[in-house]
């Protein structure tokens, strides 16, 4: 019998949720803070995602953060944007092990 109940990993995927408030982007050397754009979840996966519109430059990296500021998370880039959109995106799998 499992010890860990499948409720546990939901609960840890809302956590993590909730924990993540928006993002940073550093373009052009500069950092610039953006809303998530669109959260999925699936399964045991969680995805935050940041949508640049029109800025033009340099993607170097970007961050997620707490309501209070706390970096989360950091993804590095090497991405020349154009005037398109663009996606960038952070995935999550939990998974928790007996020991």
């Amino acid at each position: 019998m499992a010890i860990i109940q499948p409720i546990l990993i939901d609960r840890l995927i809302n956590y993590l949720d909730e924990l993540v408030f928006r993002g940073k982007v550093k373009l052009n050397g500069q950092f610039v803070t953006y809303d998530i754009f669109k959260t999925v979840r699936d399964g045991n996966k969680l995805r935050k995602y940041i949508y640049l519109t029109t800025e033009i430059g340099l993607v170097e990296e970007a961050q997620l953060l707490s309501n209070s500021g706390d970096v989360l998370a950091i993804k590095p880039f090497s991405i020349e944007k154009s005037d398109d959109g663009l996606i960038l995106a952070f995935e999550f799998t939990i998974t928790v092990q007996e020991g």
